[in-house]
């Protein structure tokens, strides 16, 4: 099978995100997966780790004749920057995935993003806004939304562990949140819907994003930082209902956000802002103002439908990464049938089916 080279971008285990979901059942798949990453995980003089079965963790001074190929290579980019790696690596494909719109937080992009489209032999994209972006210039161009770690998240429909030492210590219902603590969090709804609701606690766990500091302070407000992956359904399990309070700005327009497929993987009430990648997904309260907003977290906290919990868990998992690394799978197979055919008849390569 080819192998993927990811090269230098997001920290492995900082956020377990798409990049390492997707790679990771790509894998699964068959092929060999390569994620160039920073040298702290390895023991000295050690300069590839197997983490999953096809999956290697490697330094971006490891040795070409010391990684485990096998060709053709594809060569995969999710980072704009890193358009600056295309034919580096005897690359037979460049993929792009195609993850956010350069705009607000992510504007310094702008040139990068299109320069790696136009060097991209396929575009793969998580969100409509994107894909029409680059549908316009490109002829390769396919949708593939974030999806669902559902057998990760899923146990958190119920009660699995005792309760994290670090969650609040009172018996209020819990509006809990995991992600980046970001600038595109809207900021003056948490500073509203904290002031209406001093009944409830709400939780919000994740890194803070770069210098990023302006959070809003309240007595009702728990920020326990970044937490191991492993972790998050430990903590999943004791949130009431989740939220996902993003600014409606050009950027979020372009989100199609990851949490929303892991809240639902545990069944659990989601209020969201009025994003339109979250408009019509079934069971979702969407709130297009801060009044509306707060007006749907008092609902889903009455919400105990069975029924309906259980449609949210079967939306994950019908998204699940593994469904969308088969449609990436498809696309690739497609592309290099013509190049593996030659390859095994000239030069005594497999034939992959």
């Amino acid at each position: 099978m080819p192998t993927i080279i990811y090269p230098p971008t997001i920290d492995f285990a900082w956020l377990f995100q798409r990049p390492q979901q997707l790679l990771r059942e790509m894998a699964g798949l068959g092929y060999k997966v390569l994620f160039y990453n920073h040298d702290h995980y390895f023991k000295q003089n050690e300069n590839v780790v197997k983490v999953y079965p096809n999956f290697w963790l490697c330094t971006p001074e490891t040795p070409w004749e010391e990684l485990p190929l096998e060709y053709p290579i594809i060569l995969w980019i999710s980072y704009p920057p890193n358009v600056e790696f295309i034919g580096r690596y005897q690359e037979k494909l460049v993929v792009f995935d195609a993850i956010d719109e350069a705009s607000g937080e992510f504007a310094h992009w702008a040139g990068d993003l299109d320069r790696a489209a136009a060097k991209a032999d396929i575009i793969f994209a998580t969100a409509q806004k994107l894909y029409d972006y680059h549908k316009n210039k490109h002829l390769n161009v396919y949708m593939c939304p974030n999806g669902a770690d559902y057998k990760h998240f899923s146990p958190a429909q119920g009660i699995i562990s005792p309760k994290p030492f670090d969650m609040p210590d009172n018996q209020k219902p819990v509006i809990g949140y995991f992600g980046a603590i970001a600038p595109w969090i809207d900021w003056e709804l948490m500073n509203y819907i904290s002031e209406q609701n001093h009944d409830v606690n709400f939780v919000m766990i994740g890194p803070l994003y770069g210098e990023f500091k302006d959070i809003v302070t309240a007595d009702n407000i728990y920020y326990l930082g970044r937490k191991n992956y492993l972790e998050l359904p430990e903590y999943l399990q004791y949130f009431d209902v989740c939220i996902i309070p993003f600014q409606v700005t050009s950027m979020t327009e372009a989100c199609n956000p990851i949490k929303m497929y892991e809240y639902q993987s545990a069944g659990k009430p989601i209020v969201s802002t009025d994003m339109p990648e979250v408009r019509n997904i079934e069971g979702l309260y969407v709130g297009r103002t801060r009044e509306e907003f707060n007006q749907y977290l008092r609902e889903a906290l009455e919400d105990k439908d069975f029924v309906k919990k259980m449609k949210r868990m079967k939306i994950a998992k019908a998204n699940s990464w593994l469904n969308r690394a088969k449609i990436i799978d498809a696309v690739i197979k497609e592309k290099l049938k013509d190049y593996i055919y030659i390859k095994s008849t000239q030069r005594g390569v497999r034939i992959l089916v």
